[in-house]
């Protein structure tokens, strides 16, 4: 055989031999358990590894009762290629994780996880779980206080949750861990945190942790971890901060490191898995009383006092007078963001010599004060003030309804410069005899010499311009009428849609969420009544509906409805679909109606 050709024969053996090394790996399948001691309502992390399996179906687990088996979403994939005396080897590893927790106590044999590649099943061996009960005693107290702790429904109060973890010193080493190693060992993942979670993520999301302090509690000292959230009720009882049971392994034994870089390290050689579920101290919310409740009260709950500025104060008729009220807390637990203006149409001396509009009036929150500016203009020219501003609060120091008073504001109002055509004097006609004319020749201009005719500019520029202005108006005349029929038009034709508008933000939702219900509920709402502010509220709801003459059950349903939407989004919870949908419904009957009888 020539030379070339056995070249080309060895050529192609080792080839399919690198070949055959880089792709024949047996495929298994195998299982690692963290521990086989368990505690009851504790989790013990299992992991599942497939090897050198391109494509499987699994793993799969029989139940096990009173065992609850869970699989952890997302996988783990590694590949690791190796070179060896020339030769390539490949293989891929694909692993899995799997939360076992135990119900009871007792003894539990874990089945085999079993996975199928390529039609055939592989599975890993059975192994024992022991579940104790874990004994938390006085090592973890869990704990929610609220900050004041008696509140009614429109103040603005904070949550804090305290962890309390018993400081824990190893003896045979003489050492105390300190409060972040203590914090290192609280499950972040594992605890849930119920209302506290967003607090908690934007701390870790800014690198901060809850700061410890040292309490001593029934002799014992503790390191108390605290995170607060803000509180603004929105009905009385107890408050809902959802599931908050928090867990960490309390360490049982320190040891210092053997090896050459880290000989004066610590690690912890031993733990135990506790959990504790937080208590809710004496918290209780209430509502202002109704007995002694003024009308004027829209819902401000603490110590007000008010200020008014009104500009310009020299104004003619119909001029606008920008009116701004400054309602400062005082007591530093009232709710802003929900605090309301008064309703100063509604006061004394105001709907009878000023325009002054229904819609509430905006505002912004500055400090401790909220800022609302409002324009109202004056009726006739003998309005001499702008009467005072009254604001109605209930005080939880007093125990009473108070009212804030504002002092008039002194303002001047001109006679607007309208002519009033059906007047003899703007006509000039006059009733005394006046001067006799006599005729000359030469018509008007022989009462003047040349010079002064030629001084004379009897044409102005603004005779000019509105000369050549006018045919511009007129020209631009039919725009404007067209502009305002297509916005009647549009407005008119989203109250024909709002029904259909409502149902398609709701279509292919399985699980509405209660803000989604909210929105939709009142923009269908809003567009049905006629109402174009921005923001509209539960409030602009009521008054809407209300001025529609809707019935006062009907109005009831819907207000509560709408309650309860903004109860569920802080609390949590569902929010019925079909009933909005009926109310709908309903107020479509209702507000036809409104509308024939308008018409």
């Amino acid at each position: 055989m020539p030379l070339t050709q056995r070249c080309a024969m060895l050529f192609a053996v080792v080839m399919s031999m690198l070949a055959t090394s880089a792709s024949t790996h047996a495929q298994t399948i195998t299982v690692q358990c963290a521990s086989q001691q368990a505690y009851v309502g504790e989790p013990v992390r299992v992991s599942v590894s497939i090897e050198d399996a391109t494509a499987f179906e699994g793993p799969f687990i029989d139940a096990v009762d009173g065992l609850e088996i869970t699989r952890l979403p997302g996988e783990q994939t590694s590949t690791r290629l190796e070179f060896i005396n020339g030769r390539r080897s490949e293989s891929r590893s694909v692993g899995i994780g799997y939360e076992l927790i135990a119900r009871r106590t007792g003894q539990f044999t874990i089945p085999a996880f079993t996975v199928t590649v390529g039609g055939k099943t592989l599975s890993t061996k059975p192994f024992l779980l022991n579940a104790v009960v874990s004994e938390t005693g006085d090592l973890l107290i869990a704990s929610i206080t609220c900050e004041p702790s008696t509140m009614y429904v429109g103040q603005e109060g904070e949550l804090n949750l305290e962890i309390a973890v018993k400081r824990y010193r190893e003896e045979k080493l003489g050492i105390t861990l300190d409060e972040g190693s203590l914090w290192s060992l609280i499950g972040r993942e594992t605890s849930s945190w119920g209302a506290f979670g967003p607090a908690l993520q934007k701390m870790l999301s800014e690198n901060r942790r809850p700061r410890g302090e040292s309490r001593i509690i029934g002799d014992t000292e503790y390191i108390v971890f605290t995170i607060s959230k803000s509180f603004d009720p929105i009905a009385p009882g107890v408050p809902v901060v959802g599931d908050v049971r928090i867990r960490m392994d309390y360490p049982t034994k320190l040891a210092r490191g053997n090896d050459l870089f880290f000989e004066n390290r610590l690690s912890l050689a031993g733990s135990r898995p506790i959990s504790v579920e937080a208590t809710i101290a004496a918290v209780t919310v209430l509502s202002p009383p109704e007995g002694g409740r003024p009308a004027a009260w829209n819902g401000a709950v603490g110590s007000f006092t008010i200020e008014a500025i009104a500009k310009p104060v020299d104004v003619a008729v119909g001029d606008p007078i920008t009116v701004t009220i400054r309602l400062t807390d005082e007591s530093t637990t009232a709710g802003l963001a929900g605090l309301q203006a008064p309703v100063i149409a509604d006061l004394p001396g105001f709907l009878e010599n000023f325009r002054v509009p229904r819609e509430a009036a905006s505002g912004t929150i500055d400090g401790r004060s909220k800022v609302f500016t409002q324009s109202i203009r004056a009726a006739s020219d003998s309005v001499r003030e702008l009467p005072p501003i009254s604001f109605v609060f209930f005080n939880p120091s007093s125990g009473g309804y108070e009212t804030a008073t504002t002092q008039p504001i002194a303002i001047t109002v001109r006679p607007s410069a309208v002519a009033k055509l059906h007047s003899d004097e703007a006509l000039g006609i006059t009733t005394e005899p006046g001067e006799n004319f006599t005729k000359v020749e030469g018509g008007l201009l022989a009462n003047a010499s040349t010079a002064e005719c030629a001084e004379i500019n009897t044409v102005n520029m603004q005779l000019i311009a509105s000369t050549a202005l006018l045919p511009l108006g007129i020209a631009a005349l039919p725009f404007v009428i067209a502009r305002v029929r297509r916005s009647r038009e549009a407005r008119e034709l989203r109250t024909r849609v709002a029904r259909q508008t409502f149902l398609q933000e709701l279509s292919g939702i399985e699980t509405p969420d209660p803000s989604v219900v909210e929105r939709a509920f009142l923009h269908y709402i809003s567009a049905r009544t006629h109402s174009d502010r921005d923001g509209f509220t539960r409030k602009d709801a009521f008054d809407r509906l209300s001025e529609c003459s809707v019935d006062a059950s009907l109005l009831a349903n819907c207000d509560d409805f709408l309650r309860q939407c903004e109860r569920v989004r802080y609390a949590g919870g569902a929010v019925d679909i079909d009933a909005v949908r009926a109310l709908v419904d309903l107020l479509e009957v209702a507000t036809a109606k409104t509308k024939a009888a308008a018409a």
